[in-house]
């Protein structure tokens, strides 16, 4: 089961803070090392037991440009934790939030105000049927990281898209979709961009000295059917292609998508 930990809270200062992710996830870890400091290390070094949303005013595609904005006193923000298959790291965070505890981003202290819980099944995300025509809306800074470079790849290309989300799918769910790399060469071949609008953001501050660099916006996307596959392959890639980009909406895409980065909008569009 994933458990979906939904947290509002309030500034208590003014000020200007960056993209909250990376310090709301880091906040969550640490409300788990005070209470088991040996599961919070293992959590850090796995990417895909914890996932956080962002602590935002609104939940919309974020402008352009320098993400940091003003914080004013009293000012409310939602965010959300996202944990898969873990009734122990569940129950921790839990008994955090219950505490109403003091998130500080960057000298500005927020407040837990409230909070409320649900849980979904993953094979929730499962659709029946193929996915022909959509946009993507990329709502946080997004790249994707290369092993054969030190700097993210810096456009939503089909391929990187499909190989992120599957990967994450066969790690996470109990019923396995098609081999990552297989499906990610499908979707090189059958899916095509059609049209775009994307912007490359400042440098997002990350703790330490580290910065982000990512792109937001949006693509259409066309699936074509293309002659080295079979026709009813390609409707099974096409199908899983919808299933993936459903469960893209809940954990994001690319790199650091487990600190907000990488979300992403799945819209179905008609021919």
């Amino acid at each position: 089961m994933i458990s979906i930990i939904e947290v509002e809270a309030t500034s208590q200062g003014d000020g200007v803070i960056p993209f909250t992710g990376p310090f709301f996830r880091a906040a969550v870890l640490r409300s788990i090392s005070s209470q088991d400091p040996l599961l919070a290390k293992a959590l850090e070094l796995s990417s895909k037991k914890i996932f956080v949303e962002a602590l935002r005013k609104e939940r919309k595609q974020m402008p352009c440009g320098s993400l940091e904005e003003p914080v004013y006193m009293g000012s409310e923000y939602r965010g959300s934790i996202i944990i898969f298959n873990d009734n122990v790291i569940s129950d921790a965070i839990k008994s955090w939030v219950f505490k109403k505890p003091t998130i500080t981003i960057k000298d500005i202290p927020f407040k837990v105000t409230s909070y409320s819980q649900q849980e979904i099944n993953i094979l929730d995300f499962i659709q029946e049927s193929p996915c022909r025509n959509f946009r993507l809306r990329f709502l946080t800074p997004t790249c994707f990281k290369r092993t054969t470079s030190q700097y993210c790849y810096l456009y939503p290309n089909p391929r990187l898209i499909v190989s992120s989300l599957a990967s994450a799918w066969n790690a996470l769910s109990p019923k396995k979709g098609p081999e990552t790399r297989l499906v990610a060469t499908w979707a090189d071949l059958s899916v095509v961009e059609t049209g775009y609008e994307l912007c490359t953001t400042k440098p997002v501050e990350m703790s330490g000295e580290k910065t982000f660099v990512g792109f937001m916006g949006w693509v259409n996307y066309k699936v074509i059917d293309h002659p080295e596959w079979h026709r009813s392959s390609h409707e099974e890639m096409a199908t899983w292609l919808a299933t993936y980009l459903m469960f893209g909406e809940l954990i994001g895409v690319g790199y650091m998508r487990n600190m907000g980065f990488g979300r992403i909008k799945f819209e179905v569009k008609r021919k």
